[in-house]
């Protein structure tokens, strides 16, 4: 079953759409990565998802339902951890209780909170009675994600959940929301910038770019400005003389923003070995890593000041040829441009 099911979303503030998403499910107990840079709409998706607000058009079905904000579907299901989560101004103990006692959940309280300070990586036996302004930041939010934990939500939305904190604070953030995921089922929705950790947890990836979705994967974003090269081609400038080729007719191309999603280049080691149909660009190697969720491993290759993220051969290619610091190639069709 699908946990959310999002249709025709339009959704806006003082006359101005912020956000549309013509369809996208999230399917129940799935790990679902929402990336884009600030101010593409991440938080407004996921304060509609949390049901705080209403889309301003557009329908939102929770498990097969149509649900709005505070209806009996989705009260007490979903949790969110938004960026700017404040603790109450009391003990540890009683921040992590006090959705439990919301609920009227009197039975194991102590218990429910014990564990989800557990999962976080603090000690209850330390840190139950600390107030609150004996915190660090990155305790401070490890508390704020313990309160959401003891209610053992459902569907639990996560808006930059390790941003300025140290790095114990979000090794243990990550690995809370993973334990979740297993001991209950819970359903992950995750916007960060850590896109690498992302992409190694996450079942599916969503971009969002201007508040619009530009699809699932990896993607490399390339901004213009574009020029005609006189063949029906738009062309996007890099040093030393290298040229990018796109096909398509954006409406402003001067200010086009192009994506290529990583499934869609190849890399080479040397530019013989380019496919005829592909056109090439030079690049340094910059980092590989293997997506669990994809079975793959993503490269990151520099292309004059610009990363490109490319998926490295699939199984029956000998990819150990691959090591960062290494000249490279990125191939990749012309034709299998979008333009937003």
């Amino acid at each position: 079953m699908n946990a959310y099911e999002l249709e025709d979303i339009a959704h806006g503030y003082d006359g101005q759409t912020v956000l549309t998403i013509e369809d996208w499910t999230a399917e129940e107990g799935t790990v679902s990565g929402v990336v884009g840079p600030n101010g593409s709409g991440k938080s407004t998706l996921l304060s509609l998802l949390g049901f705080v607000t209403s889309p301003t058009q557009g329908k939102i079905r929770f498990k097969g339902r149509p649900a709005e904000p505070f209806s009996d579907i989705v009260r007490g299901k979903v949790a969110m951890l938004p960026q700017d989560a404040f603790l109450l101004k009391r003990s540890v103990y009683s921040n992590v209780a006090y959705g439990l006692k919301i609920k009227k959940q009197n039975s194991g309280i102590k218990t429910r909170v014990h564990e989800a300070l557990d999962m976080v990586g603090l000690d209850p036996g330390t840190f139950a009675r600390r107030p609150w302004f004996a915190l660090s930041g990155g305790e401070s939010r490890r508390v704020a994600l313990a309160a959401r934990l003891a209610l053992q939500p459902e569907v639990l939305l996560l808006d930059e959940p390790t941003a300025s904190v140290d790095a114990a604070s979000a090794q243990m953030i990550k690995a809370a929301a993973l334990h979740a995921r297993q001991q209950w089922g819970t359903t992950l929705i995750v916007t960060s910038h850590d896109t690498e950790w992302l992409a190694d947890i996450s079942d599916n990836l969503l971009h969002l770019f201007r508040g619009c979705m530009l699809g699932n994967g990896r993607q490399t974003l390339i901004f213009g400005p574009w020029t005609g090269n006189g063949s029906g081609m738009l062309c996007r400038a890099f040093p030393q003389g290298q040229v990018l080729e796109a096909s398509g007719h954006p409406p402003d191309p001067q200010n086009a923003v192009a994506a290529i999603e990583a499934r869609q280049m190849r890399l080479y080691l040397t530019a013989d070995e380019v496919a005829p149909y592909h056109r090439r660009l030079k690049g340094i190697l910059l980092r590989l890593s293997y997506e669990q969720s994809t079975r793959l491993t993503s490269a990151a290759v520099l292309v004059g000041g610009m990363i490109f993220n490319v998926y490295l051969p699939e199984a029956g290619t000998d990819n150990r040829r691959f090591h960062p610091g290494t000249e490279v190639w990125v191939g990749y069709d012309p034709h299998s441009v979008a333009w937003f």
